[in-house]
């Protein structure tokens, strides 16, 4: 578990570098924030997609939980379990993907790293 504070495409890059594994997310199971139709027109001329923010935007102070198919009866019955989120697994590969239907693309973590030279 830790946080993504960082963006989850640059946190779920460090979590599965840490643990030698790689990563599949289903676009579609991501909490997005919904941004209003008339403030919608002027967010795309500065690029602020729901997806794009969901996958790279940071300081939401949200876990992001790893956890055994197995365990996940056990985790139904922490107190509210309700307000999690399943937005896809851990592979046995090193790359992390993101897709939906079948489909799936290499994820890019660009979220903050404060050790990069940007």
């Amino acid at each position: 578990m830790m946080d993504i504070s960082d963006g989850l495409s640059t946190d779920l890059a460090r979590l599965c570098s840490a643990s030698r594994v790689g990563a599949r997310i289903e676009a579609h199971r991501l909490p997005c924030v919904s941004i209003p139709a008339d403030l919608f027109r002027g967010s795309r001329k500065l690029k602020l997609y729901p997806l794009q923010m969901a996958l790279h935007g940071g300081d939401d102070y949200g876990l992001l939980i790893a956890i055994p198919r197995r365990r996940v009866n056990r985790l139904q019955r922490a107190p509210d379990f309700s307000s999690l989120t399943c937005i896809g697994e851990i592979t046995p590969g090193r790359r992390i993907l993101i897709g939906n239907d079948g489909f799936a693309k290499p994820l890019e973590a660009r979220g903050w790293d404060s050790f990069s030279r940007k």
